[in-house]
């Protein structure tokens, strides 16, 4: 009798499903895998458990709500953007892209700025208003002491995908969310003064107080080619109690006169910085547009 279950790792043609509280390791169905399916981490599915003539196999991939390309990931509720608040120091265009790619996947963000032990307050509330006025939650923590990281756990429901780049503490977070969970963390590069990768699949880790989380590799790129240049500004919540207010329909708030979303950039209700940002990613997905 086949039963439900959710594919937690996959490796090779193999497949971790959690189902009824028990691991199965399973392969593909011959008829799903020359149809060319391919199962992700995070997909609900029905498995048949093994016989003594047949191993056990997934007989049917359920509905998505959604998936990521990049890491390859479905059904997600969160995406968790992890920033440190030093070493590395923080890469706020990747930041950036990664709250609007989440928005573009209609996926709630999470902000969490870890290593606040590193920094004066003076300096951490000057790198959270970077976000003011987006509406995401922001959980300033510390795995090193463990600051603000009872908080952040009360918001991990469902399945969350852990995302930043290298070196800002993802693996030493999950270890601190779950003791039955101790992955390898590493160290930053003095020289280059990022992290180095340390996941090498795509794993879905369950928490000790419910929930799920996705512990995936480092990002260094990421590609917003799926957004057109027009629909930029959607996925930015800031601008958008403003954008109303611009003279013209189709703004994009660029050098367009009488922009209300420029004018809420100068009256501070909107990060200088982040609107910065975006003209470089406009500029970007332009440039793309052009070749």
């Amino acid at each position: 009798m086949v039963q439900k279950g959710i594919i937690i790792k996959g490796v090779g043609s193999f497949y971790d499903v959690l189902t009824n509280d028990k691991v199965i390791r399973c392969r593909l169905r011959g008829r799903l895998r020359l149809e060319g399916i391919r199962p992700l981490v995070g997909d609900n599915v029905l498995v048949r458990p093994a016989t003594n003539v047949q191993e056990a196999s997934i007989e049917e991939i359920l509905p998505r709500k959604n998936h990521m390309q990049r890491p390859t990931v479905s059904n997600i509720s969160n995406l968790i953007v992890v920033l440190a608040a030093k070493k590395p120091s923080p890469d706020l265009l990747l930041v950036d892209k990664l709250l609007v790619y989440a928005e573009h996947l209609n996926i709630k963000p999470i902000l969490v700025i870890n290593k606040i032990d590193l920094v004066q307050d003076e300096y951490l509330n000057r790198l959270k208003k970077e976000f003011l006025n987006t509406g995401y939650p922001c959980y300033p923590i510390s795995v090193i002491d463990g600051h603000g990281v009872e908080e952040f756990k009360k918001y991990l429901e469902g399945i969350s995908v852990l995302a930043g780049q290298s070196g800002v503490g993802k693996s030493s977070i999950i270890n601190a969310l779950s003791s039955s969970h101790k992955l390898e963390t590493g160290e930053i590069s003095k020289k280059l003064n990022r992290g180095r990768h340390t996941t090498r699949h795509v794993e879905l880790l369950i928490l000790d107080d419910g929930g799920m989380i996705v512990d995936t590799p480092g990002f260094s790129q990421l590609s917003l080619l799926e957004i057109p240049q027009e629909g930029l500004q959607d996925k930015y919540p800031d601008f958008t109690f403003h954008k109303s207010r611009c003279r013209f329909t189709g703004c994009q708030h660029n050098q367009e006169p009488d922009c209300a979303v420029r004018d809420a950039v100068e009256q501070g209700q909107i990060s200088q910085g982040r609107y910065e940002r975006y003209l470089i990613l406009l500029e970007d997905l332009a440039k793309q547009r052009r070749y």
